[in-house]
């Protein structure tokens, strides 16, 4: 009771709305290691009848050994302890004087990817950095209104964030709560899909003179069509093609989570023997927060750093689905360069017929934990546009015609404002927006709105997005979830900071965001 009063005090002197009360469940405290270390494993790259047949051995930077880390599983008002502990051998180059040149490939840290909590201290602060042999024990502290849904972690140490997340150092975060409890939700199978795309390179392995192993060392790996070239697959869950197993008439609920970096998603369900039929998607969350309706759709489009939540129900006979991730033309791709048709799993229907429902949608109604933001409470706006200048070599990577300072001033941000972001992409390519802490309101064209923590915003094309500034002050960063643009520049520092410490009434934009502080 303690925390949720701290809690409702909080939200009322941001100048929030009241909170929906929480679910009734003990706070705990939840304990993780995570390990960062070199780690060998397998990677399949052809198979069949479900065998692999040739796979590459890969030494990269893990955590805890695998392909993908341990799933974090807590539930709203619970403290997250996790203990970092880097044990990457000594960084084998001297740093670099600019910031904006991948480096400290063996320093690291942790973020925890949308949930809304403190940036400070020792909780989700991406500005902290720990070499190698160097250990941290993060403290989380999750309100005890939160948000149940998907989430994830992963490394965010600005100059190796891209190399990291590719080679693996990834994992689900669920918030479980209320939508959980729902009876047929609560009876259907829970699958979560972590993709990664790993685009590991043969090179002279810099740890072991006179040999070569399939690493990630260098960022040419992120140039544009490589992946592509490479023909490789995204992986789920550190597996390459893996197969699902479904009931005639069962219904699943599948996290869908995008911890690449390397290219869209466009994902579809069809029948195997006949690629015109479709096992349609039912959306009930996307990046965390449930919806309150379900979106019925052939496919989910994903970009990095997105969630979606689905439900699927398979037919009343047994038969077999490919999960694909869709053809996508330059213009709905992550890079500008065309993607093709790429088979990712088989979703195998069989077995004894099961009689099972998709939830209601007037239940869902009631689990909508945010209000929808309106004109009256608008207080200012802010504006961010991702560009890139070509004309150097390599080229610049900038917000609002700037690279990322760290020592520059941040943008400010009051606490318990209310603004309107407007983001626009250059004509070069699309960068998925992201921002810490506070998730954003989106509208969709068809005049529905979903609230976001990542948003891709194609080239020559714009968006606008809402946002409160609620709860925590403090530092953190907005930047593209094209993860090797942002260690090359396209991030900016953000600060949120009490109204009484603005000098002025704390309106307008947010201390000057229109310039890109």
């Amino acid at each position: 009771m303690l925390l949720l009063i701290i809690g409702l005090m909080g939200g009322t002197a941001a100048g929030a709305r009241p909170r929906p009360q929480p679910w009734p469940w003990p706070i705990q405290n939840i304990y993780e290691e995570l390990v960062v270390q070199y780690a060998t494993n397998r990677i399949c790259r052809v198979k069949e009848q479900g065998k692999c047949k040739e796979w590459d051995t890969v030494k990269l930077r893990s955590y805890n050994g695998g392909l993908v880390g341990p799933i974090i599983e807590a539930r709203p008002g619970d403290t997250l302890h996790i203990h970092l502990k880097n044990q990457l051998p000594p960084e084998p180059r001297p740093p670099t004087p600019d910031p904006n040149v991948p480096h400290g490939f063996n320093v690291t840290n942790l973020h925890t990817h949308g949930l809304h909590v403190s940036p400070e201290g020792n909780s989700d602060n991406v500005l902290l950095a720990f070499g190698p042999q160097e250990e941290f024990e993060y403290e989380i502290k999750i309100p005890t209104d939160h948000p149940a849904g998907t989430y994830w972690y992963h490394a965010h140490k600005h100059g190796s964030v891209a190399l990291q997340v590719s080679s693996g150092m990834v994992g689900a975060l669920i918030i479980r709560g209320n939508i959980d409890e729902l009876p047929v939700i609560k009876a259907a199978q829970e699958r979560i899909f972590v993709f990664e795309q790993i685009p590991y390179a043969l090179v002279d392995d810099p740890y072991v003179p006179g040999t070569q192993a399939n690493m990630i060392e260098s960022y040419q790996v992120f140039t544009p069509n490589n992946w592509e070239l490479s023909g490789r697959r995204t992986l789920i869950n550190g597996e390459f093609v893996p197969t699902f197993k479904m009931k005639p008439g069962e219904v699943q609920r599948w996290r869908f989570i995008h911890a690449g970096t390397m290219e869209s998603l466009r994902l579809k369900l069809l029948r195997e023997s006949d690629s015109r039929t479709v096992m349609m998607q039912h959306q009930i969350a996307h990046d965390g927060i449930t919806s309150g309706r379900i979106d019925t759709v052939t496919e989910t489009e994903m970009y990095p750093g997105y969630r979606v939540d689905v439900m699927v129900k398979a037919e009343q006979r047994p038969d077999t689905y490919l999960l694909i991730d869709e053809a996508s033309p330059p213009e709905r791709s992550l890079n500008g360069v065309a993607e093709t048709r790429k088979i990712l799993a088989r979703v195998v229907v069989e077995g004894p017929s099961v009689q099972m429902s998709l939830p209601d949608e007037r239940a869902l109604a009631t689990l909508v934990p945010l209000e929808p933001i309106t004109n009256e409470e608008l207080t200012g706006t802010q504006e961010v546009k991702f560009d890139m200048d070509l004309s150097v070599t390599p080229p610049r990577f900038l917000i609002n015609g700037k690279p990322f300072d760290p020592n520059a001033p941040p943008r400010r941000l009051v606490l318990g404002n209310v603004e309107e972001w407007f983001i626009s992409s250059s004509s070069h390519q699309g960068h998925p927006f992201h921002i810490h802490v506070n998730p954003f309101q989106v509208m969709k064209s068809n005049g529905k709105h979903v609230w976001k923590d990542t948003l891709f915003v194609g080239a020559n094309q714009s968006a606008r997005v809402r946002t409160r500034y609620e709860r925590y002050i403090g530092r953190f960063v907005m930047h593209c979830h094209i993860l090797d643009h942002e260690d090359m520049g396209m991030m900016e520092l953000q600060e949120i900071v009490p109204p009484d410490s603005t000098g002025g009434d704390g309106g307008g934009g947010g201390g000057g965001g229109h310039h890109g502080h």
